[in-house]
């Protein structure tokens, strides 16, 4: 049976559109998510008492768990915010002593949070690298982390909906942008720890920086056109700040630093109802094959693969499949 050239051309036709829609709606939702932790990020979402039972139940079996210290000491830049604070209380949690930088310093206690009094939290601003510098001197540092980052800079427009899709509801200053905020907040981090690492030695050190899935889109098929024709101009000077520290990082001397880049998709929390629809499509279209879709993390992985990255000697890009290892 001959097919009709017609109904081919239609059928084609309705597919390419089909994917096209796709396409466009995954790249709206990838937009209003455009940080690797994005709006409908639970700020009350801490350490759960479980977390707490099961650690401390490793302890009693090897005593080597949930004593504050014993692992070294770790720098989080952003520790406050969602993200790096779920960073810092993780590593309190698995025994590392916690230095916060923030401009915020000690957020609200929380009576869900069991490691508040264990993280030594500063207040100050990362855009001034001596803030950072001086830090550091104090000694005895085994791993940064850099977890600063703004969704919406003054630049876009839309600076005071942060209120709403920020996970700590902070809104910038009116003229912060994402140069500002991510690219010299990492690059005085950077500088510091390899001149740290150079006067102390000891080195590699690790460097743990928070980047995003859309970062890698120019090397997924189907990234570039995404990026090219779909995503807004807010979204792409945001990623070119992310892929501008990821270059610096990867380029810093091998004896100094050792380099861990995440690059998480939506992060999200089950018991947070607003959260699933956008996790939905994301899941959706990493299940369907759709390569420049990275499947979803729950924050409690991402933060337990951030921290377990300090002895486990990884080095480089961890997307969703290198988090879940790393979290186990």
């Amino acid at each position: 049976k001959t097919s009709n050239p017609k109904s081919l051309q239609r059928i084609k036709k309705e597919s390419m559109s089909a994917t096209l829609g796709t396409l466009m709606l995954l790249a709206v939702i990838g937009s209003v998510r455009a940080f690797s932790s994005l709006s409908l990020r639970p700020a009350t979402d801490k350490i759960s008492s479980r977390d707490v039972e099961l650690m401390m139940a490793k302890d009693n079996a090897n005593n080597s768990v949930f004593q504050k210290g014993n692992k070294g000491k770790i720098l989080v830049l952003g520790g406050s915010g969602f993200l790096g604070g779920t960073i810092a209380q993780r590593a309190a949690l698995e025994g590392y002593s916690v230095t916060s930088l923030s401009r915020r310093g000690k957020p609200e206690k929380d009576p869900k949070d069991f490691t508040n009094d264990k993280i030594d939290y500063r207040i100050g601003d990362a855009r001034e690298s001596l803030v950072i510098e001086n830090i550091l001197d104090e000694g005895d540092y085994t791993a940064i982390f850099h977890c600063i980052g703004i969704l919406l800079d003054g630049d876009s427009g839309l600076r005071s909906f942060n209120r709403f899709v920020s996970g700590s509801g902070s809104v910038p200053e009116e003229n912060a942008t994402y140069d500002e905020i991510t690219r010299l907040t990492a690059f005085n981090a950077i500088a510091a720890a390899e001149s740290y690492v150079s006067k102390r030695g000891g080195g590699p050190l690790p460097f743990i920086f928070t980047s995003a899935a859309e970062a890698g889109w120019p090397d997924v098929r189907g990234g570039k056109f995404v990026e090219r024709t779909l995503t807004p101009r807010w979204l792409k000077r945001y990623l070119e700040a992310k892929r501008s520290v990821e270059n610096r990082l990867m380029n810093s001397p091998q004896t100094l630093l050792r380099p861990v880049i995440f690059r998480p998709s939506l992060i999200y929390s089950l018991d947070k109802i607003a959260s699933l629809p956008p996790w939905g499509a994301f899941f959706v279209g990493n299940r369907v094959g759709l390569p420049f879709v990275d499947r979803p993390v729950s924050v409690q992985t991402l933060s337990t693969a951030a921290v377990r990255s300090i002895s486990k000697e990884v080095r480089g890009v961890q997307r969703f499949k290198e988090i879940d290892q790393l979290s186990k």
